[in-house]
């Protein structure tokens, strides 16, 4: 099992609902969480916090999830954080986008979210 403590997790999400269930699940799981609402804060905030993993949302006001992808992935600093894109519509354009730009994972957001911890496991493993 891996040390969670150490670990911090970026949430960008507009949904309160959505953040407090993330915030929830990861403090639980010992992960230090830090939360935004869009892409716009993701951006501001990415250096300062430095986030081992980013869990992000697609649709989003002022920046979407794929646009910050693309800005996060545009620069040298945050390139390689792991991104995992969650979203509550299961478009299958979203995910091979998503998946084309290099995100680390891509989840369907539900209300227990049960796989999420797996997936960031697997992502801090590697």
């Amino acid at each position: 099992m891996i040390f969670r403590k150490r670990f911090k997790v970026l949430i960008v999400d507009d949904d309160e609902d959505m953040l407090l269930l993330y915030d929830n699940i990861l403090r639980d799981a010992k992960y230090k969480v830090f939360k935004v609402r869009n892409g716009k804060e993701c951006i501001a905030q990415v250096s300062e916090v430095a986030p081992d993993v980013i869990i992000m949302d697609i649709m989003m006001p002022e920046m979407d999830g794929i646009a910050t992808v693309l800005k996060l992935r545009g620069k040298d600093e945050t390139r390689s954080i792991p991104i995992v894109m969650c979203t509550a519509v299961k478009e299958e354009e979203d995910e091979i986008v998503s998946r084309n730009l290099g995100v680390a994972d891509y989840c369907r957001k539900t209300p227990q979210m049960e796989d999420l911890l797996i997936k960031i496991e697997r992502i801090l493993k590697r």
